[in-house]
């Protein structure tokens, strides 16, 4: 140390002093660094209401079908009710007017039993009792019916005989009642046919 005429004092310090000084002054900061990071410390370990119950924190979540946030309600989270979208049904087809067309009844081919020919001659009579008013071949039997309607106008047949394939009745009828019998043999007996018998079919 070298003194001065104006009364002040010179310090001249080498490498050794610097370097000491340099040292307490890194010393003195790292101390106070700790006290301060131990003051904080102490301040932040007060418990508050978020820390006192951690297990009743959640996270935040955000519905992604939805996009609305739960509610939080008492420090607990309750998921908000999310609205399902159901799929619309389709549209129902356009439905086609059809006009019902009328079904015509089905024709049905007379039977040619029960339908006579231009002669008279059917196969098998309708079902029913007649006079039989003779046998005979089959033109002069469907002659003698044709006389029969123009003379008394009494209706009939011309059938085949059961017992002989070339012989054919002419049938009178058919006669339901005794007097409808009886009033057609009158008539039969006036033009010379005499003692018809009954048939039944």
């Amino acid at each position: 140390m070298a003194g001065r005429d104006d009364g002040e004092f010179e310090l001249i310090l080498g490498n050794k002093q610097l370097l000491s000084v340099l040292f307490i002054v890194i010393v003195l900061l790292g101390v106070f660094f700790a006290m301060g990071f131990l003051a904080g410390r102490t301040t932040g370990a007060s418990p508050t209401v978020a820390q006192t119950n951690p297990q009743d924190r959640q996270p935040l979540a955000v519905d992604s079908a939805s996009g609305r946030t739960p509610l939080v309600t008492e420090n607990k989270t309750e998921p908000a009710p999310v609205k399902q979208s159901e799929p619309e049904p389709p549209p129902p087809a356009p439905v086609k007017e059809t006009k019902a067309e009328p079904v015509a009844p089905p024709k049905t081919a007379p039977s040619p039993s029960t339908k006579a020919e231009a002669g008279g001659f059917i196969a098998t009579p309708p079902s029913g009792t007649y006079l039989q008013a003779a046998a005979t071949r089959r033109a002069d039997s469907e002659a003698l019916l044709a006389g029969i309607r123009s003379k008394t106008g009494l209706t009939g047949y011309v059938t085949p005989s059961p017992k002989n394939a070339e012989l054919f009745r002419v049938l009178v009828g058919p006669l339901p009642t005794k007097a409808q019998q009886a009033e057609a043999r009158t008539k039969l007996a006036e033009i010379g046919i005499k003692n018809p018998y009954l048939v039944n079919y």
